[in-house]
């Protein structure tokens, strides 16, 4: 009978990628390049605008999407980020991965922020342009180019 030993000390791949982690940020939002339009109806409806017009005025009002669900959901994607960790920790998934899985995560809770929101609610005149009472939601355009980037720093 023999007996085979192999050598599973998976430390220093560990800390391999606990240092990956650090290679990596996750930038998330709307990017320039094709739609590069809804990048300024992102910063319209997060920030709100005046438009003078004539005599008159035309008020858009803040309706964060970005920096509400930055502000909601931080504690959650932390408790995402533990769980992921484990899988880090267990050699199942690299540091990419685990930058990858929180970025999806956090463009689908926007996405969902952007669905949901109904305050301030769009003046008759739009609900009656648009034919839908969601201020943020028209054709959709804003919602789908939602997306994250991860890169390495």
């Amino acid at each position: 009978m023999s007996v085979q030993i192999q050598n599973r000390n998976n430390i220093p791949r560990i800390i391999q990628s606990l240092k990956e982690l650090r290679k990596y940020e996750i930038e998330v939002g709307i990017f320039g390049g094709q739609g590069a339009e809804y990048v300024m109806i992102a910063a319209v409806h997060e920030f709100g605008v005046t438009i003078r017009k004539g005599s008159g005025s035309i008020v858009i009002p803040e309706r964060s999407f970005l920096r509400s669900t930055f502000d909601e959901k931080q504690d959650e994607w932390v408790k995402f980020v533990k769980k992921q960790m484990e899988h880090l920790l267990n050699l199942r998934i690299n540091a990419r991965t685990l930058c990858e899985r929180l970025g999806a995560k956090m463009v689908a809770d926007i996405q969902e922020k952007i669905t949901d929101l109904d305050t301030p609610p769009n003046a008759p005149a739009t609900i009656a342009q648009k034919g839908s009472s969601n201020p943020l939601i028209d054709s959709g355009g804003l919602r789908m180019r939602i997306t994250y980037k991860v890169v390495q720093k």
